[in-house]
């Protein structure tokens, strides 16, 4: 009476819906890999500052310039 159901609305075939299943993976993984790609550019040089700022640390507190304590008085608050 009625003739069968298509695969998918969108798909004729089940070999047309195994053929944008396949692209849609190589998308998928372009987009992926271009975003690692990006992150570990940015990790890098996020871990670059934070070693700079580090040896920039060491330094100035081998000179005793730089103290982790702090005063009141530097937070805006005198001594009583």
């Amino acid at each position: 009476q009625f003739p069968p159901p298509p695969f998918y609305p969108r798909f004729q075939t089940p070999e047309a819906w195994t053929e944008y299943r396949r692209a849609d993976q190589i998308e998928y993984e372009g987009i992926l890999n271009h975003n690692e790609a990006i992150f570990y550019d940015q990790y890098e040089a996020h871990m670059k500052a934070q070693e700079e700022q580090r040896a920039d640390g060491a330094s100035t507190s081998a000179a005793g310039a730089y103290s982790p304590e702090f005063t009141l008085s530097e937070l805006g608050m005198d001594d009583p």
